[in-house]
């Protein structure tokens, strides 16, 4: 039976996030409940869009799971912990999407080059194809280059936070933002004025 077409009239536009630097405070590898720290601001940024019934969106690669360091469960608990704590804020992720494979991984079976590790954009289809999701309408937020790769080769605009996480210093891809903020404030106004264009 072939997919239901989605009727494009209903497509809307969706800001899609990068896990850790963005949402969360560390940008480094993170495996365990005590390295969970919700970055600053994120909370009224989410709510902003959540009260527009603007899709927010996690896209994240979780090589912690191909290292074996973490259960592809355990990565969906520390993403829950992180919805609850998003709750008591009155704000909300719509939906998480990671990647647990690695093409270097110790786990053989994750031992793949798959279509959903960024700066492939698999996930970022899912999403579209699950939630309804206009990409070319769409934001996509990071600190690293393979998150502004992935969101420009799925065609959404790029913002590069360059006081979070990385910065785009990690110099993976030689790729520029469509646009830079420093913060999240910065990232929320633009937004504003993106989606209103």
């Amino acid at each position: 039976m072939k997919p239901k077409r989605l009727n494009k009239k209903l497509w809307r536009p969706a800001i899609f996030l990068d896990r850790d630097g963005i949402l969360t405070q560390r940008h480094l590898l993170t495996w365990r409940k005590n390295q969970l720290k919700l970055a600053p601001k994120i909370a009224s940024f989410i709510r902003f869009f959540n009260n527009k019934n603007i899709p927010v969106i996690v896209i994240t690669n979780q090589p912690v799971v191909a290292r074996d360091w973490i259960s592809e469960k355990g990565v969906e608990k520390l993403h829950n912990i992180l919805q609850t704590r998003l709750n008591k804020r009155k704000a909300f992720i719509d939906k998480f999407y990671f990647c647990p494979h690695h093409p270097n991984a110790n786990l053989k079976e994750y031992r793949i080059k798959c279509n959903c590790r960024k700066p492939r954009i698999g996930l970022f289809r899912k999403a579209a194809r699950e939630l309804n999701i206009n990409i070319k309408k769409s934001i996509s937020i990071g600190d690293m280059t393979q998150d502004i790769l992935a969101g420009k080769r799925a065609g959404a605009k790029t913002i590069l936070l360059t006081k979070s996480g990385y910065g785009g210093k990690d110099n993976k891809y030689k790729i520029k933002a469509d646009f830079e903020c420093q913060n999240l404030t910065g990232a929320l106004k633009l937004s504003k004025e993106l989606l209103t264009k």
